[in-house]
């Protein structure tokens, strides 16, 4: 319980004062993670980078200034590489804009504005980090190497060695310049392109790119809070100034002026009351409560009666009317109660007397830090204590600084203190409670970006491009030169496996005779079907002896090649004719025949890759299905082998349907000998590409009962029209034992018909 919650004191409602909601609206969540499956792949360009590089060495050294050392370019020089610096940055982001537009997806443009945040922070870092280095270097060989003039070797090594004190300056000062120039071009070009495409509320605010904790290593240095933030922290377990101790009283007062407001307690009234809304209500409450403070004019709003009172002076000079006079006095009276709520419970934790002597002591503190700190001088203004201390070491301290440290000016400080009104150190509560809303802003957005920028893995490295590209997972920020005409990003893909059986055996009988299994095969299977794969659009994915996978991709935005099911139906029907011009030749050579099983597996994704080397291994689960599809039961054969069957494909189900439910597997079984099966979403699929027009067939010379076919025709890459006939048929149960059926189940399957006179059939009633 905070000291005047004690009090009768009672603060008013949230809506008694004109607030404004923070909102920053910023995610990367919805992207893909690349190759580690934790980081987001990015590519930055090279040129950008480059400019970068060149750019960053140069900022440091105007900062650095030890021009002895590190050469500054001639102001033209200095000015062109700036502008191109700005010039290329404005192409890559223009990149990400239309990438965004392009994908819906504005998170894309947010990457790679963090993206090339990072970039620069860790540049900026690398680059201080050699260059400081250097200078140790340099101080060293003064300390062993003799010099003629003492006086000047002296002078260089305190030059250098105030060079490396001012680290943390010197790096929030090049982070700030060089994000300076973001910032320009952010407001000069790229704003307006992204209101165009966006609107406002999409886009992150101005000040982003202005928070200073991008650049500092500590964002508890005193020197940083003071400069940056207009306050100062304690940092000692028991100080009553830390920030989380502050920012948590700050979020009560709020918290209580909520519970206060009854508009407010009716909106987060809930309908049935359980304790999991209630919860929900408080959190959405805390979270209102955070950005409210982050909304730094909302602190004006809140306390700053002084800034009010002036404000309405000048309103009066121009007339104000009774309502606004009204609304004045009533905002006025609110914001005196909040003061004074502020003032009385940072008084009472002795928060006011260390504020006010924070601030009195600006103007002096530098004269003593370093060899001493800003918390020490705060503490020898209100701690007289420490100030024998304060005092002996200054003293053991002036030989080395070789200069006398002057204890008037403190003590004046400490006497202004003394006389400080009850008004004054008002005001610099208001002043002390604007920096900490600013701080608890920026401290939250740098916290929410930093772990952003963790999941960003900025690479140049060709193995991990070529992987990430490959499974559509890199994004790529570059300038028009640098944009390779690479092939579109995969949408779906058709596997096309063939069972090759009979393989082994003809192997051994020709190594037997004396023959080359190796080039006959090659010749006669491999090299033909190799010759196929231009005319269907398909790549090889794995051929050995025993086993041929293809695979056909659909691409973004590359309708002409939207064909995959179709084309592959073809590549498969041209296998089965290579197998059977490929057993005549083995029959006259006396050698066992080739027999093929085909399974064709559409999948609605795209596969993913790996690369051994440079050989790129596809990966899918269309391929075991595919596998599938192709095989051939023993039972089921060893069943049909004496019966006369006039198709190549049949499918059966044992399971039970409550057995198949349970699992995604393909628990199916299957004849499949010199057949072509399409899977389900194949067929799908392949009605969605061409025409398929449906056909009773009626052969009794094949079958007995009428069965159903699709046909349609379908172009090559080449543009030749090739027929397709496929055919639909019921999947039956049947007893796991005797193979008899029991049932014919609602799941179809469908085999790719290469039956000379289903052919026939079709030409003859399609005319």
């Amino acid at each position: 319980m905070l000291p005047f919650f004690k009090s009768q004191l009672k603060l008013p409602g949230l809506s008694e004062f004109p607030l404004s909601a923070y909102d920053l609206k910023f995610s990367i969540a919805r992207l893909l993670p690349g190759v580690d499956n934790v980081r987001h792949d990015v590519y930055l360009s090279p040129s950008f980078c480059i400019a970068a590089e060149k750019l960053i060495p140069q900022v440091i050294a105007r900062h650095f200034q030890t021009y002895k050392i590190f050469p500054i370019e001639k102001p033209n020089a200095w000015s062109k590489r700036v502008s191109d610096f700005q010039r290329l940055y404005q192409l890559v982001m223009e990149d990400a804009v239309n990438k965004s537009k392009q994908q819906n997806e504005l998170q894309i443009d947010s990457l790679a504005q963090l993206a090339v945040i990072k970039l620069l922070i860790r540049e900026i870092r690398n680059h201080l980090s050699r260059m400081t280095g250097q200078i140790k270097n340099i101080i060293r060989k003064y300390e062993v190497t003799d010099h003629q003039d003492i006086d000047d070797a002296l002078k260089t090594k305190e030059s250098l060695a105030s060079v490396l004190q001012n680290k943390e300056i010197i790096l929030r000062n090049v982070g700030s310049e060089l994000f300076r120039y973001l910032t320009e071009v952010h407001l000069n070009a790229l704003k307006p392109m992204r209101e165009a495409n966006f609107g406002n509320k999409a886009l992150m605010p101005d000040y982003v790119l202005d928070n200073p904790l991008f650049h500092s290593e500590n964002p508890y240095y005193d020197i940083f809070l003071i400069e940056e933030y207009d306050v100062l922290f304690g940092r000692r377990l028991e100080d009553p100034d830390k920030y989380d101790t502050l920012i948590n009283q700050f979020k009560q007062i709020l918290s209580q002026m909520g519970r206060n407001d009854k508009t407010k307690r009716q909106n987060e009234r809930t309908e049935n009351g359980e304790a999991e809304s209630v919860n929900r209500g408080q959190q959405a409450h805390d979270l209102e409560v955070s950005n409210l403070i982050k909304y730094t004019d909302n602190i004006d709003a809140f306390i700053n009666c002084y800034k009010l009172q002036e404000d309405f002076k000048k309103r009066k000079q121009q007339g104000a009317s009774k309502e606004d006079r009204l609304q004045y006095k009533n905002q006025l009276k609110n914001q005196k109660i909040l003061l004074k709520a502020f003032y009385r419970t940072f008084k009472i934790s002795g928060m006011v007397e260390r504020i006010a002597a924070s601030y009195e002591m600006r103007d002096v503190y530098q004269d003593y830090c370093p060899p001493l700190v800003p918390q020490q001088i705060l503490h020898f203004m209100i701690d007289p204590k420490s100030r024998k201390t304060v005092v002996n070491r200054l003293k053991r301290l002036k030989k080395l600084y070789r200069q006398p440290f002057s204890m008037k000016p403190l003590k004046k400080k400490i006497k202004r203190l003394e006389l400080l009104t009850a008004k004054d150190k008002k005001v610099y509560l208001i002043r002390f409670i604007n920096g900490i809303a600013r701080y608890h802003r920026d401290i939250e957005n740098f916290n929410i970006f930093n772990e952003a920028m963790e999941r960003i893995n900025l690479t140049s490295e060709e193995k991990i491009l070529n992987l990430s590209r490959a499974n559509n997972t890199l994004y790529e920020f570059l300038l028009p030169h640098e944009r390779k005409q690479d092939k579109k990003p995969i949408i779906n893909h058709v596997v096309i496996k063939t069972d090759v059986r009979g393989s082994t055996d003809i192997t051994h009988q020709m190594n037997k005779r004396g023959l080359n299994p190796a080039s006959y095969f090659s010749l006669n299977f491999f090299n033909p079907i190799t010759e196929l794969l231009n005319d269907y659009g398909a790549d090889k994915v794995f051929i050995e002896g025993d086993a041929i996978i293809l695979s056909i991709y659909e691409r973004e935005n590359a309708p002409e090649g939207w064909y995959s099911v179709a084309r592959a139906c073809g590549i498969a029907i041209n296998v089965l004719l290579i197998i059977s011009r490929y057993n005549e030749k083995s029959k006259k050579n006396k050698l066992p025949v080739l027999e093929l099983g085909i399974g064709i597996n559409y999948n609605d994704s795209s596969p993913t890759f790996l690369f051994d080397g440079k050989h790129r291994i596809m990966i899918s689960s269309a391929i075991n299905m595919a596998d599938r599809q192709s095989g051939c039961s023993k039972s089921i054969r060893e069943a049909l082998k004496n019966r006369s069957i006039p198709f190549n494909l049949y499918v059966f189900q044992s399971e039970t349907e409550a057995v198949l439910s349970t699992t995604s597997d393909d628990l199916l079984l299957r004849y499949n000998v010199n057949g072509i099966e399409l899977n389900a979403s194949g067929f799908k699929k392949l009605s969605e590409e061409i025409n398929l027009r449906a056909l009773e067939c009626d052969v009794p010379e094949l079958q007995k009962k009428p069965f159903t076919v699709y046909t349609g025709k379908f172009p090559t890459t080449t543009g030749r029209y090739k027929r397709l006939i496929i055919r639909e048929a019921h999947v039956p149960r049947i007893n796991p034992e005797t193979l008899a059926v029991i049932e014919l189940t609602s799941r179809k399957y469908y085999e790719v018909c290469t039956h000379p006179k289903v052919y026939q059939y079709v030409m003859d009633h399609t005319k």
